[in-house]
């Protein structure tokens, strides 16, 4: 009974199942029978066999006299008893006059050699008086009106039912399929095409199928997986749907079309398959920025050494056109760097400019509203103002997600078009401040969308809660406002710091480079002997290593990504012998994990770097040391 189908264990010219084994058996008044743990029907009794009319095989197919709801339970049952536990269940079959016959099952495991070789079946069948002693739900079940179960059925169903005839009319269904659809009942029994044309054309070949097998018998029931549905208010649904056989006195006359809505869940699986999307082109964004860094450091530092040669003025405009078009493309980088979370420089105890904060993420929010131009016609504009100067020390790169934050949940209040007007203001406590007048066109609210997330969306609160920034928003009838107001502890000065002189030059040094990018090798080389500094080119962490164990460095540059060891292996290295050498290291890779290594690396220059960046950073270590 558990399994798919019980096969008669037949005599040899074909006819009923053996009885003259378990003679006792056949004293019995109730049907009885042996069931091998193959599922083969090994003996039957009398009453066994007038009731089934077991002359052929039982199947649990729609011909199975049992009705489906309580196949189930058999199973389990049968299970259950194969493990040596004697079980009970209750079961309604269909009688030899078509009738609903209650039975209850009893199966008692009959044990040989120490393991359960067959089960015995007892079937009694139920009076009904002791159904009805019950309640109204339960006394259903002998019922001879089955359409008044059924409509009991379909009214309170929580799911859309819709039962289908062999003509594929739509005959009956449940009270929440017009919730579901939004077409009544009445009308899709009126049209049926307001159920086919719900679906594509795909889909819709898969449920006529479906009907189709369950209706000519040649399946038990069917189940079709993310159905994509229109319902009448042109909303986009999913659902799964089981569809069973309805069963009158043992012939199918219809099928049962069981909806279960997944669209909740469909949109969860679609928000997380965008998820892992935007995490696998973060995965390639940072290595093409590895490889983008440095070649644009190549060109940077090749231009700017040109610049100290070249006396031609055509020349000189060219290559100043290179240089700051090159210097733009890095403020770019950086940007997508702080935006997608990833890298330290170790300056977290230096002095940032807020306008340039906030400038940065101005410029990150202009590349979003570029995109919306041109694949949503919506024209997002931004204004700034800035009535002080203010320094701030904390971490930046959380400071202008808050202030992108800021700008798109302002903008998700323009529809078509707009400006947002940015104030940085202070009356004893820096304010920023993004405020728009709402756009009153006729399209849709705009919110910014970037894969498949809806900044509209985002709880500015809880990131400004990570630097005590506290967050007020402001809304009338047609304007809205956000502000950010920054603690006291993240204001250092509130004036521009005084450009800063270069005093220790930076000659008659031993230097040792580890880098594997070759041309920005040979530029290093270049750059530190015309200076007057002896310098030494290493290609590995581990020649570099060998190479300052037999020399006597004062500086050691070195890429991150060096063969052997690794830069910031080799920089440990070097500090263990010498402390007093001074390290730098250069990456075109963003990295998380510098904040651990402060005391290893003393300047760390993030690809592409100006050189002249990173002799001001190296003469001011020295510099300092000499203090």
């Amino acid at each position: 009974m558990g399994d798919n189908n019980l096969k008669d264990k037949t005599g040899e010219d074909g006819g009923s199942p053996v009885s003259s084994s378990y003679p006792v058996l056949e004293l019995l008044k109730y049907p009885a029978c042996i069931i091998g743990v193959d599922s083969t029907l090994v003996y039957a009794n009398a009453p066994f066999r007038r009731l089934f009319d077991a002359d052929t095989s039982i199947h649990l197919d729609v011909t199975h006299p049992f009705f489906p709801e309580y196949r189930k339970n058999i199973a389990v049952a049968y299970t259950k008893a194969l493990t040596g536990s004697e079980k009970r269940c209750f079961a309604v079959m269909a009688s030899a006059g078509g009738k609903r016959l209650p039975v209850e099952i009893q199966l008692i495991p009959m044990f040989s050699n120490g393991s359960v070789s067959s089960l015995l079946a007892f079937l009694k069948p139920v009076e009904d008086n002791r159904l009805t002693s019950f309640d109204s739900s339960t006394s259903a079940l002998v019922e001879p009106d089955e359409n008044q179960v059924l409509t009991s059925i379909m009214e309170f169903a929580p799911f859309p039912i819709i039962r289908i005839n062999d003509q594929g009319n739509i005959v009956n269904g449940s009270a929440s399929v017009e919730s579901f659809f939004g077409f009544s009942l009445d009308e899709m029994k009126e049209n049926r095409n307001f159920l086919f044309r719900s679906v594509n054309l795909y889909d819709f070949e898969r449920m006529r199928k479906a009907i189709t097998d369950i209706i000519t018998g040649q399946a038990a029931f069917k189940r079709l997986g993310e159905l994509r549905i229109v319902t009448r208010n042109r909303e986009e649904k999913w659902a799964n749907a089981i569809i069973f056989p309805v069963i009158v006195s043992r012939s199918i006359e219809a099928a049962d079309l069981i909806i279960e809505d997944i669209t909740r869940v469909k949109s969860l699986e679609n928000r997380l398959s965008t998820l892992n999307r935007i995490q696998i082109v973060g995965d390639l964004t940072k290595g093409l920025l590895h490889s983008f860094n440095n070649m644009i450091n190549v060109i940077m530092s090749r231009t700017q050494l040109l610049l100290q040669v070249t006396e031609k003025d055509i020349v000189t405009e060219g290559l100043r056109v290179i240089e700051k078009t090159a210097g733009e493309t890095v403020k770019q980088i950086r940007r997508i760097q702080d935006f997608i979370g990833e890298g330290e420089n170790l300056r977290e105890h230096e002095l940032e400019d807020l306008i340039d904060v906030i400038e940065d993420a101005i410029e990150f929010s202009k590349i979003h509203f570029k995109v919306e131009t041109k694949e949503r016609r919506r024209q997002v504009k931004i204004e700034r103002r800035y009535f002080c100067l203010v320094n701030v020390q904390t971490d930046t790169r959380i400071l202008r997600e808050i202030i992108v934050s800021m700008i798109f949940k302002v903008s998700s209040h323009l529809k078509s078009q707009g400006t947002i007007n940015l104030m940085l203001k202070s009356n004893g406590t820096p304010v920023i401040s993004a405020h728009v007048k709402k756009d009153t066109g006729d399209t849709e609210p705009g919110s910014p969308v970037l894969g498949g997330i809806v900044f509209s969306d985002i709880d500015i609160h809880r990131i400004a809660e990570k630097l005590n920034v506290k967050i007020i928003e402001e809304e009338s009838s047609d304007s809205y406002s956000v502000k950010a107001i920054l603690p006291q502890p993240m204001i250092i000065s509130k004036v521009r710091g005084e450009p800063e002189v270069m005093e220790f030059k930076i000659r008659d040094l031993d230097i040792l480079i580890v880098e594997d990018e070759p041309a920005l090798k040979e530029i290093l080389f270049e750059l530190f002997d015309s200076m007057g500094n002896r310098v030494t080119l290493c290609d590995s962490g581990d020649e570099a290593l060998s190479a300052y164990k037999n020399g006597n460095f004062n500086l050691v540059l070195t890429d991150y990504g060096t063969r052997g060891l690794t830069g910031l292996e080799l920089a440990a290295r070097v500090k263990e012998i010498d402390e007093k050498t001074v390290t730098v290291l250069m990456s075109g890779w963003m990295l998380t994990d510098l904040k651990a290594y402060k005391n290893v690396v003393d300047l760390f220059m993030p690809k592409p770097f100006q050189l002249d960046s990173l002799i001001k950073g190296i003469s001011k270590i020295f510099q300092s040391r000499e203090r």
